[in-house]
């Protein structure tokens, strides 16, 4: 990294790229609240490592994450200045690994690296989502390097480095989440394209060993994707616009969206028209799960809902790549007619910053807690949704919080909760609402849109004579706090 740009040399501007990554994401994740899905992982990462793979082979997430974060907090402790740092460190490591990838498709040009690397440090929906206490920082970082070792791997003839961390990266991604699973058939696909010009021994070898280290999962994925297909998800059905909707989350505003869009498309024209295998890998990187989950998304007998900002941001990486790898080669290209368009990288940069708005995001359990402590509100609460009982504890109740169980655990929280009359919309926990001396009850809703929770919790009010006109105490898009009298 000898190089310079504008009489700066690289390794300055990289080390700038990374240390701005951190600082940015230090920021807004000091004005975004831990969300109910980063408290709903802190809880379960207290549990010793077996009970948390019994509990979340439940679920719809490998417990990868939430293993790696319990080793964490047993140093650290679950406070949330802490409870995040795993992720933003994984960001760092993403940062790096598609400087790497960008310059090794590019024939080792530095300034692909440092823009794809800087455009990835902008994306703000990207930052966001990589300070969550989440799997998905966990995710892209491991799709990343999977991406470049396999990349690394058919191109040498070592069969072991590189190869291991083909084999490590893919099986860990997929004890990681689900969607990973897209990478290895994006390489599938690609092996397939490619069969002559490959190791394929190599290859079988190490795709035979990923499945062999994954075997223990792959029942559980089958279930889970059979419990899926049955009763299906909360993701709403894709819409026509959906794909520019969610490259706009990726592009920060809808001017970078279309030159990015475009910009990615000339990428791909060119690597198949150049022939250059290890940039058509990073098109199919972008273009095959992009497409076939939005495809499989749409309202159609066969549908999956399934494309949503976060489930498909592996993607998002790709793109970065490969728009950055096209600017350099067209600013390299029309560099000779005039000196000019040296400044185009910076134009898209300066494209990519314009509209970033970081807003705060406040967690309604962590807003209510303030409020309780100033003792106005009645005792008496009830929440919905019921999940919200993971939140209103960490925030109101560290103790009792940290008091977990391994087994029913939404029965444990609620008897944990009715000591202190605090009750969910769930009809388990409203069966504790024993004393009905009260003239009024606190109502958090949470979400809005869980129509069916709300009408259950005001069929029981109802029932116990609340029906008085409420007192509004707080207000959002989707949530509220009221005051309900008898």
């Amino acid at each position: 990294m000898k190089q310079n740009t504008f009489g700066i040399p690289h390794r300055i501007i990289f080390f700038t790229i990374l240390i701005l990554g951190v600082i940015s994401k230090l920021f807004i994740s000091g004005i975004t609240d831990l969300s109910n899905d980063e408290i709903f992982s802190i809880y379960h990462a207290q549990m010793g490592v077996i009970d948390l793979f019994k509990e979340l082979s439940t679920g719809n997430n490998p417990p990868l994450f939430e293993t790696i974060l319990h080793y964490w907090i047993k140093l650290f402790g679950i406070d949330e200045n802490v409870v995040r740092i795993p992720s933003i460190i994984f960001s760092v490591v993403s940062t790096v690994f598609i400087y790497f990838t960008a310059k090794l498709i590019s024939e080792n040009n530095e300034k692909s690296g440092l823009l794809a690397s800087l455009l990835f440090t902008l994306s703000l929906f990207i930052s966001t989502l990589q300070i969550e206490t989440r799997a998905y920082s966990l995710m892209i970082m491991l799709v990343i390097i999977n991406s470049y070792s396999f990349l690394r791997n058919i191109q040498t003839k070592s069969t072991n480095f590189w190869q291991s961390v083909w084999i490590l990266s893919t099986v860990f991604g997929w004890y990681t989440h689900f969607f990973t699973i897209w990478i290895f058939i994006v390489q599938v696909v690609y092996v397939l394209f490619k069969f002559k010009s490959l190791p394929i021994k190599k290859i079988i070898i190490g795709g035979v060993l990923i499945l062999i280290l994954f075997s223990p999962y792959i029942g559980i994925l089958i279930q889970r994707f059979s419990a899926t297909e049955n009763q299906g998800t909360w993701v709403e059905a894709a819409k026509f616009d959906s794909i520019y909707f969610v490259l706009w989350q990726f592009c920060n505003n809808p001017i970078s969206t279309i030159l990015f869009f475009f910009g990615f498309g000339y990428f791909t024209h060119l690597s198949v028209k150049q022939k250059n295998i290890n940039q058509q890998f990073v098109a199919l990187w972008f273009w095959l799960p992009f497409l076939l989950m939005y495809l499989i998304s749409l309202p159609h007998k066969f549908s999956i809902p399934m494309f949503l900002e976060r489930y498909v941001s592996f993607v998002a990486p790709a793109l970065f790549i490969g728009l950055a790898v096209v600017i350099i080669q067209i600013t390299k290209n029309l560099q000779t007619k005039s000196g000019l368009f040296k400044f185009l990288p910076l134009v898209l940069i300066l494209f990519m910053c314009t509209g970033v708005k970081m807003k705060e995001s406040k967690n309604i359990f962590k807003q209510y807690s303030e409020l309780n402590k100033r003792n106005t509100l009645p005792q008496k609460t009830i929440l919905q949704p019921y999940y919200g009982a993971f939140s209103f504890l960490y925030f109101n109740n560290r103790q009792d919080f940290r008091d977990f169980a391994t087994s029913k655990i939404y029965d444990h929280m609620e008897r944990q909760l009715a000591k202190n009359d605090i009750y969910t919309s769930r009809k388990n926990s409203l069966n504790y609402f024993l004393n009905d001396s009260s003239k009024s009850i606190v109502c958090m809703q949470g979400e809005l849109n869980r129509t069916n929770e709300i009408y259950v919790v005001d069929s029981f009010l109802k029932s116990k004579n609340y029906n008085q006109l409420p007192q509004e105490i707080l207000k959002g898009k989707n949530y509220k706090i009221e005051i309900k009298t008898k």
